[in-house]
């Protein structure tokens, strides 16, 4: 991946996107820790109501610490929300990094994920032989994603969907891109270039503990369904059977 990527003109547009469609989706937020990492060296949110931020890139960068995806030095259920910026996309192991997001996310917590869209004119360009996206990207589908969410015990709540034109056109005619994906957005359609997944981790249900029964001490006493037999004493004293 080229690591001049972020700072080019075009790419810093569609960033700004992204950042901005980011602050319009996601849900308010409550609880302490917040954790976005970005295999793009970028931290894309720039503010959040949870008392505690904090971001990482994968090669220093900016970021505050340097860590690998696949393995995040959290323990279980310890922060609220976590923000993966295209990890998917430019991770050797994404699986693994999705697993390890959801492992460190607590219940009912969040985990917003922000990817390229394979299927759309910017994820097209990676054939082109001069990609507008980042170089040696495995790109998901949607569907792939939700998948796995669901396997690791998440729900979407919430999948947004963004600049449906190339970033070239978005840096050359900023208002007219603009104004377009806001329009395809009301629409409704899915082919917008970039991804952005709203998640949250499910509390796993109780199992009730059921009452251990024993059987009772004795012979078993066989049941006759043919026929029934009962003994009735009558007023004179005589016994009948029934």
């Amino acid at each position: 991946m080229e690591p001049d990527w972020p700072s080019q003109s075009a790419s810093k547009a569609l960033l700004k996107v992204e950042a901005d469609k980011l602050e319009a989706c996601l849900p308010k937020l409550h609880g302490h820790y917040f954790f976005q990492y970005s295999a793009l060296n970028v931290p894309i949110l720039r503010a959040s109501t949870l008392q505690h931020s904090f971001y990482t890139g994968k090669d220093v960068g900016e970021g505050q610490l340097d860590m690998d995806f696949q393995l995040l030095p959290f323990r279980d259920n310890s922060l609220d929300c976590i923000l993966a910026h295209h990890v998917l996309d430019y991770d050797t192991s994404p699986h693994q990094c999705l697993r390890e997001a959801a492992r460190v996310v607590v219940p009912n917590g969040y985990l917003v994920l922000v990817g390229f869209n394979p299927w759309s004119a910017l994820g097209m360009s990676r054939m082109m032989p001069k990609s507008l996206l980042p170089s040696k990207g495995r790109y998901l589908s949607l569907r792939r994603v939700q998948d796995w969410l669901a396997l690791l015990g998440f729900r979407v709540e919430q999948v947004e969907t963004c600049q449906f034109l190339p970033p070239s056109i978005l840096k050359r005619f900023p208002g007219f891109s603009v104004k377009f994906d806001a329009l395809l957005d009301y629409i409704g359609l899915p082919f917008g270039g970039v991804n952005i997944i709203v998640a949250r981790k499910l509390v796993a249900g109780r199992t009730p503990i059921r009452p251990q029964w024993r059987a009772l001490a004795g012979r078993a006493v066989s049941v006759n369904h043919t026929a029934s037999t009962r003994t009735v004493t009558r007023r004179d004293g005589r016994v009948s059977n029934r």
